[in-house]
């Protein structure tokens, strides 16, 4: 019994000094959120914020606890956050991974804003607080990973994406790292091995095309090379993950305007799903806008789903004629619906309102030259040419133009004549077109993706490598 009583003295007087550190710990230093210019900003905006203001205000009036407050500083700096007000958004992200250092949202949001402002150190800082809180987290092993590669920390950048590898959701854009991380160190069979996989994986990831090519150029592999370059585009997505943390701020977004801009880095990543939705809300918020219509469209089209996107193009089209890259876009449905009378019209119209887009001329001869009007894409291809000269896919497309019109001559100087160089390395090489030109003609598609199989060789200038690849 005595025993008993002396331990729970003793336990009543651990709880007192506990207590007592508690109360006499000092609390972190708080930095004062600056107030917000709102004279500029749209109406919803302005009240989202006063309403969040509002919130905080109430919570902050109830003496909370550290963790109370700092889930208010934290729900306060995500409205910053949605409504793309970086500023005091990191001023209440800091104060609220300060008041709680265990809730690992506040530091991972905070890195992302960082990243977005390519503030790299920064955004390393942050995205390992939230690995040392919680080491499985699958999105921060991805980001770290990118941001080590950005870095120039190719070890650090590999050992993160082997990590996140082993989730089903986050293999492809391991993956994309693990083959950028090769192809930097030079390891150009791993490179190819790993985005090849991507690829099978996430085939809508055209941008990886490039350093899939430089890396099968590594190898000496110039057809398989040449394939790939003929389907890169610089537009085309990466694979993302998914990332419930930064999702949550959609909630917090008051206007179409900022769900469009959020829908639209979405589709930079490769993340076509989520853009979809960022754009179906940035339309039921404000049904009247085009461009938000038009942005739809487009991913639907990237998903897959041609019908409802050319629904959706025509709809933002009938809005709004002058937006480009919606001509453009209908114009690639058309073309995978075998409309080549309708995407020729969407290209032209595309060109009239922008006309320094390359891919559309390139696009809009591709689908001239399909209706057996060689001649006609011979001249878009030369516009394209002077637009773009160090493009080796349409110094191919000219010359096949050329071919099928009988113009053996001159498409043998184009091939020829002309040395092209390449952006990254400014390596020289030539063009050498087989002597049977003329019984390749039939066969465009295949060549003009793939030369090396139609005898249509690169060759490097005397004395200088292979390039390495193409912009």
């Amino acid at each position: 019994m005595r025993r008993m009583l002396a331990l729970s003295v003793r336990l009543a007087v651990m709880a007192s000094i506990a207590m007592l550190i508690g109360a006499c710990a000092k609390p972190p230093e708080l930095l004062p959120v600056p107030a917000t210019d709102m004279s500029m900003l749209e109406p919803a905006v302005r009240n989202r914020i006063a309403a969040a203001h509002a919130e905080f205000d109430a919570v902050a009036a109830r003496k909370p606890s550290s963790d109370q407050l700092a889930k208010a500083y934290g729900e306060l700096a995500m409205v910053y956050h949605a409504q793309d007000l970086a500023t005091p958004a990191k001023i209440a992200y800091t104060n609220a991974h300060r008041l709680d250092p265990r809730d690992k949202r506040w530091p991972y949001l905070l890195a992302h804003l960082y990243a977005d402002e390519s503030k790299v150190a920064d955004a390393i800082k942050y995205f390992e607080i939230v690995r040392d809180i919680d080491p499985n987290d699958v999105p921060t092993q991805v980001y770290l990973g990118q941001m080590y590669f950005l870095n120039g920390d190719l070890d650090k950048a590999r050992a993160m994406f082997e990590k996140a590898q082993v989730d089903k959701d986050a293999r492809a854009a391991a993956l994309t790292g693990l083959g950028k991380v090769a192809l930097a160190k030079g390891d150009y069979q791993e490179a190819v091995a790993r985005l090849e996989e991507v690829l099978k994986l996430w085939p809508s990831a055209s941008r990886l095309r490039q350093p899939l090519a430089t890396a099968y150029r590594g190898l000496g592999d110039i057809a398989r090379a040449e394939a790939n370059l003929a389907h890169y585009a610089a537009e085309g997505g990466e694979p993302g993950v998914s990332d419930p943390i930064v999702d949550a701020l959609s909630e917090k977004v008051a206007v179409s305007r900022v769900l469009l801009r959020r829908g639209q880095r979405f589709g930079k990543e490769g993340r076509f799903d989520l853009a979809e939705q960022a754009f179906r809300a940035a339309v039921a918020s404000d049904p009247s806008n085009a461009e938000a219509i038009a942005n739809l469209g487009i991913s639907l089209a990237n998903l897959g789903r041609t019908e409802e996107a050319r629904d959706r193009l025509v709809e933002s089209l009938r809005m709004d004629d002058t937006i480009a890259l919606a001509h453009f876009s209908l114009g690639v449905v058309y073309d995978r619906q075998g409309a080549d009378a309708s995407a020729i019209e969407q290209y032209r119209a595309a060109i009239k309102h922008d006309p320094n887009n390359v891919q559309a001329v390139v696009y809009l001869a591709d689908a001239t030259l399909r209706t057996g009007a060689a001649l006609e894409a011979a001249h878009w291809y030369r516009q394209a040419l002077a637009k773009a000269p160090d493009s080796t896919r349409i110094s191919h497309a000219l010359a096949m133009a050329l071919i099928k019109t009988g113009r053996h001559a001159e498409a043998r100087k184009v091939l020829e004549s002309g040395v092209v160089t390449l952006e990254d390395d400014e390596e020289p090489f030539r063009f050498h077109l087989p002597e049977d030109a003329g019984e390749i003609a039939d066969e465009w598609d295949t060549c003009r993706d793939v030369p090396a199989l139609c005898g249509i060789r690169l060759t490097a200038m005397p004395g200088e490598p292979p390039p390495a690849e193409e912009p």
